[in-house]
């Protein structure tokens, strides 16, 4: 008799508290885990290039053709608030910069002599006995990066359950964690000892820098299964010395695209 309402008692329990954890809302924390990749857009100067000169005796600037690209891919951590509203990410960030200049041709027009110049630059090289001149194509500089993004948004509600809108701010800490100066010479064999003497005349970039972004962007999917979204952030703000060595930068100009992959962790 005493087993049997043990038992019956057992059972009334487990079934009790299945049917408060049923009826119990979903009000909790939620947790996602993000996956995200994009370019950084950033509006740049040519460098001082005293050293240039081209074949002509033509000014340098005319021939002058800097690039400068990044590539950013992170993995963050969100926690939700229980509204679905305001949420906090952070995770690990890395970024991979290049920067370049290198020979464009003269414009006709303004060339005083009527042609286009086809040879590359000259690199002054002084040393103990004469004054010589190095066959330069272009200069490149590799940059990597680790950093701790930390960002806050505010989710709306659409009224979709797949679809929402929010906004965000963000700030990231970014550590030079590797830098690569490359010099492509017209001649590879007898120049490449020289290659020291040219970037020497060219800064690193900083070991530390810290930005400040301002965006907006939107996800796909459903909460509580696999997403996408595509996140679009204003750069407001930044804290470093030199940028590097080719091209410079003025701050405050430039932005980024992310497109991130969701991944709910727990709802």
């Amino acid at each position: 008799m005493r087993k049997k309402i043990l038992l019956w008692s057992c059972l009334l329990l487990m079934a009790g508290a299945t049917a408060a954890q049923e009826t119990e809302p979903k009000n909790g924390w939620h947790h996602n885990l993000y996956v995200e990749v994009g370019p950084k857009f950033t509006a740049h100067l040519s460098p001082n290039l005293e050293p240039f000169r081209p074949t002509g005796g033509w000014g340098a600037y005319i021939n002058v053709d800097s690039r400068m690209s990044t590539w950013q891919a992170s993995a963050r951590y969100e926690i939700v608030s229980p509204n679905y509203h305001w949420a906090l990410r952070t995770g690990l960030q890395y970024g991979f910069n290049y920067k370049r200049i290198g020979y464009r041709q003269a414009i006709e027009e303004f060339h005083p002599a009527g042609y286009v110049d086809t040879e590359w630059y000259y690199f002054e090289v002084e040393n103990d006995e004469a004054l010589e001149y190095l066959r330069v194509k272009g200069i490149e500089q590799h940059s990597h990066y680790l950093g701790i993004p930390i960002e806050l948004r505010y989710y709306f509600n659409s009224g979709l359950e797949s679809f929402r809108m929010y906004l965000a701010a963000e700030a990231d800490i970014d550590l030079l964690v590797g830098n690569r100066n490359k010099v492509n010479f017209l001649d590879k064999d007898g120049m490449a000892p020289y290659a020291e003497q040219v970037t020497k005349h060219y800064a690193n970039p900083d070991k530390m820098n810290a930005s400040a972004y301002f965006g907006a962007g939107f996800q796909v999917g459903d909460r509580k299964g696999v997403g996408v979204g595509f996140n679009w952030l204003i750069h407001i703000a930044e804290i470093s010395g030199s940028t590097g060595m080719l091209p410079t930068k003025p701050y405050l100009a430039g932005s980024k695209l992310q497109i991130e992959l969701l991944i709910p962790l727990k709802y």
